[in-house]
């Protein structure tokens, strides 16, 4: 029972310090935090970092190894290839076959042929960073011999290195021997291959030795003791004086595949960690192996200074890291102490807040905030009323606009009943056209006056247009025409009343009246998606740029104290009602034409407020 009451309290108390330090100040929260989330586990990271330096540097050594290694081998890798594709460059060249098999009895004729071919230049000059001389040897004994062409005799045809040549009918492989006519006696690398014609008769054997100070660049400067072998057997170049390549034969012809390898061994008494990359070379089955070797005491003794460093690092980093977070949780405490007795000043209605928190960070930029922000919140309570008085002028003067008609002292019954007793006297006397004028102009009184709040249909409005536009079509006879579309699905659709009569009126006063000739009016109306779109459009005067401007900053300015009810009214009437996303737009070309465009929400039922 003891054991389980100890093992509770064990498990208890990490729960009672995580109640303890969330009720802390934030300044002991923060340096908590540090300690917990940064601190400790920098100092357990430390020692275990310390702890395995050894292990993590040698590792480390390894795969530097062979990523350098690999480098190195993908570089003189090109270099292979680069002299193995430029060797092709002797195949099939017809010059160079004629000095082959030419049995030439003139020797100045040979000289010009010498001085006429510039294979070697040309091949040389491309690579000259790369090859240190170029030889073809001719089984023609009527040529005399230079450093480029030289006879095969006896002694040459019994080499190893020419009899391959000849047995792999073209086909390169890589030698290891001196340059011709004792140019230089130091042994390098020479790439051999047979050259033959395109009617398969063999030319020669071609040899390019590369350059050997230039092997010796690829290993020279390295840390690590280097060297190139040629098949796992024959050294190339070395950066080392200490030859170690018949203690590793072994290991190196287990690696002939292509790759990076890498074995622990002892060489001549010495643990070290041998690296080898193999690469194939050209199109050759000769292998390249570049080896290095580095003793595992040179490896630990570097990691011993590095754990002495490491040791001073970390004790430093630990002591400064302390210092800063003291520092800092100190300076932001301090800051947010002010802040909140600014914040307690404004939730009590005191708006005097201190100008600054001082600094440039975050805390300073909310404090700006704040500032910014009760000045935002009282200008916004002042537009908030002003809006709404705004909104209820505006909605008076709708009112006023919409019930304008109503102001007439002529009592509709006796207007109705006069011109129906006109209508009836037209017809009496077989006057067609009086009647139907009486007619239309009694249905625009009487849309006129019934006029209010409520919408009316699509349908409906244009049947009032189409009253208007016939009444004028009386008066300027073929002078205008008039055409109006409504799409099938939107005519039961709901609108504003009164909206199409004063567009299509603006058209006729000011596009057509004083135009020559015969005018057309256009009335689509179609709907898109959840709005209703109509166009009214005319060839008329059109509309100068100026006025056009005009009349678009007279649309928006917010007030219907007009005399009269015009697109501006409309336009107005429109955004009040539907919001500010819709309304009435004017497009216009002088001398051509005006185009306004109304848009609306789709209404499919009318308006009861």
């Amino acid at each position: 029972m003891a054991k389980g009451r100890k093992a509770a309290t064990w498990l208890q108390w990490p729960a009672k310090l995580i109640e303890k330090v969330s009720g802390a100040r934030l300044r002991t929260r923060m340096f908590f935090l540090y300690l917990v989330g940064g601190a400790i586990p920098m100092v357990l990271i430390g020692l275990y970092l310390i702890s395995g330096t050894n292990r993590i540097l040698v590792d480390r050594a390894k795969k530097t190894e062979m990523v350098e290694l690999e480098l190195l081998g993908s570089e003189t890798k090109e270099m292979f290839n680069s002299v193995s594709s430029g060797s092709r460059s002797f195949y099939f060249d017809e010059k160079l076959e004629k000095i082959a098999g030419y049995r030439y009895s003139d020797y100045g004729e040979l000289v010009e042929d010498y001085r006429n071919y510039s294979g070697f230049d040309d091949f040389g000059s491309s690579y000259s960073r790369i090859i240190a001389w170029t030889s073809i040897y001719l089984n023609n004994d009527t040529i005399v011999e230079n450093a480029h062409f030289l006879k095969t005799s006896p002694e040459i045809a019994a080499k190893p290195w020419y009899e391959k040549a000849l047995n792999l009918r073209g086909g390169e492989n890589w030698q290891i021997m001196p340059l011709p006519l004792a140019l230089d006696h130091s042994n390098t690398l020479a790439l051999i291959r047979l050259l033959r014609t395109k009617r398969g008769q063999d030319v020669g054997v071609l040899a390019i030795y590369l350059r050997r100070e230039r092997l010796r660049e690829q290993v020279e400067g390295r840390e690590s003791h280097t060297c190139m072998v040629l098949n796992g057997e024959r050294e190339i170049v070395s950066n080392g004086e200490d030859p170690f390549l018949s203690d590793i034969k072994p290991a190196l012809q287990q690696w002939k595949e292509e790759g990076v390898f890498q074995k622990n061994m002892k060489v001549k008494d010495s643990e070290c960690v041998l690296t080898c990359y193999t690469m194939n070379m050209g199109e050759s089955e000769d292998v390249l192996q570049i080896v290095s070797m580095k003793s595992y005491q040179d490896i630990l003794a570097r990691a011993n200074r590095q754990n002495r460093r490491s040791f001073w690092v970390f004790m430093a980093s630990v002591i400064v890291s302390i210092s800063i977070i003291m520092l800092f949780s100190w300076s932001f405490d301090r800051r947010i102490n002010r802040f909140l007795r600014q914040m307690q000043k404004a939730a009590s209605g005191d708006f005097d807040l201190e100008p600054s928190l001082g600094g440039k960070d975050e805390i300073n930029d909310l404090y700006g905030y704040l500032g910014t922000m009760i000045g935002d919140i009282q200008k916004l309570l002042a537009e908030i009323y002003q809006e709404r008085l705004h909104a209820e002028q505006l909605k008076t003067k709708q009112r006023e606009a919409e019930f304008k008609v109503l102001a007439s002292q002529i009592n509709p019954h006796f207007l109705y009943n006069t011109l129906e007793t006109i209508r009836m006297k037209a017809r009496a006397a077989h006057e067609g056209e009086i009647e139907d004028l009486v007619k239309m102009l009694a249905k625009i009184l009487r849309k006129n006056i019934q006029a209010g709040s409520r919408d009316v249909t699509i349908s409906a409005e244009t049947d009032l247009a189409q009253a208007y536009l016939k009444i004028q079509k009386y008066r300027f006879e073929e002078r205008i025409q008039y055409r109006i579309q409504v799409e099938e699905g939107a005519k039961e659709l709901y609108i504003l009343p009164l909206i199409l009569q004063p567009v299509v009126e603006n058209s006729i006063i000011h596009g057509l009246e004083t135009k020559e000739g015969t005018g057309h009016i256009l009335i689509d109306i179609r709907r898109r998606g959840d709005e209703v779109r109509i166009l009214v459009e005319d060839d008329g005067m059109g509309i100068e740029a100026e006025r056009l401007e005009e009349i678009r900053r007279e649309m928006n300015r917010r007030n219907l104290d007009r005399p009269h009810i015009g697109v501006c009214n409309v336009h107005q009437r429109i955004r009040l009602r539907y919001g500010e996303a819709y309304g009435l737009s004017i497009e216009s070309v002088p001398g051509h034409m005006t185009r306004v465009i109304m848009n609306f929400p789709v209404r499919p039922a009318p308006d009861q407020d």
